[in-house]
């Protein structure tokens, strides 16, 4: 494992205490005995978007959680906008153990593991009702197949619905010809293809600039990434189609969970359940 992604020091005298912490509105206490025994750690974290996006500022919180529940004996460092490692790589360094934690959205994979492309399939959910039960039915399955890899699921937090972006008025199929077509998955790179428009592939880091730069005509997208990439300046057009309900994944190479204190692993499920609570509520509060 590279010494970038995870650093142990010696634990504060404090934090030898016995320790009862208890997770907001979890009711739940653990002992700290396995942690006063344990060096602290820092794990490192891949986030993919900029520090303004609520999928940011959601994660940062559950690090900062993670860090409460455990008295400091584990530190999360969330490192955004993918300044660690393009979000492409996040998943084969978390299998490798490459990687502490790290933030994908679900379906950039879908070539490669078709399963994680369900979310990002077009109208077969309407809103977030429906996109929550889907999470729940496929669940277990998707955690199954990334746990083969070496991949340990922590959460899933929602993007709110899919709209077409565009510099010009698209009013059937065939206006989308011989455009610049932003895709991220392989919904996105079908519509372009169907179309006739030319595929490419931009990540959200990336997609302000290419957008200013011409690159982009027209993207299927939330109005979150709408906003953070600035879309308005020059995609004067938009058409709320809700065609799908994506989702990311927050992780932890299961080489790193191993590893970790059962006290840890519990206070880190803590922190997960209520981050993966508040981004589908936070997915709502910016549709």
């Amino acid at each position: 494992m590279s010494d970038w992604n995870v650093s142990t020091t010696p634990a504060s005298p404090s934090r030898r205490k016995l320790l009862a912490a208890m997770g907001a509105g979890a009711g739940v206490a653990w002992s700290g005995s396995a942690l006063a025994q344990t060096p602290a750690t820092t794990l490192k974290c891949s986030g993919a978007y900029t520090d303004a996006l609520f999928h940011t500022q959601n994660l940062q919180q559950f690090a900062s959680q993670v860090g409460s529940l455990t008295q400091g004996a584990t530190k999360i460092e969330v490192v955004s906008n993918s300044k660690l490692m393009p979000m492409k790589d996040v998943l084969p360094a978390l299998g490798k153990g490459d990687l502490a934690l790290g933030e994908i959205f679900m379906s950039n994979f879908g070539q490669q593991y078709p399963l994680l492309a369900i979310d990002s399939l077009p109208f077969i959910v309407r809103g977030f009702p429906e996109a929550q039960r889907l999470w729940e039915a496929t669940r277990q399955p998707i955690q199954d197949l990334l746990q083969k890899q070496g991949v340990h699921v922590l959460y899933a937090a929602a993007w709110p619905g899919q709209g077409l972006f565009s510099r010009a008025p698209i009013n059937k199929l065939e206006d989308l010809k011989g455009l610049k077509f932003r895709v991220n998955n392989d919904a996105t790179k079908y519509i372009a293809e169907v179309a006739g428009a030319l595929p490419v592939d931009i990540a959200a880091n990336n997609l302000a600039k290419a957008i200013q730069a011409g690159n982009v005509d027209v993207m299927v997208t939330s109005s979150t990434t709408g906003v953070d990439s600035q879309a308005w300046n020059a995609m004067g057009y938009f058409i709320d189609m809700r065609a799908w309900i994506p989702k990311n994944l927050v992780c932890i190479s299961a080489q790193v969970w191993a590893k970790l204190p059962a006290a840890t692993k519990t206070a880190m499920e803590t922190a997960a359940k209520q981050a993966e609570a508040r981004s589908w509520q936070l997915a709502k509060d910016a549709d």
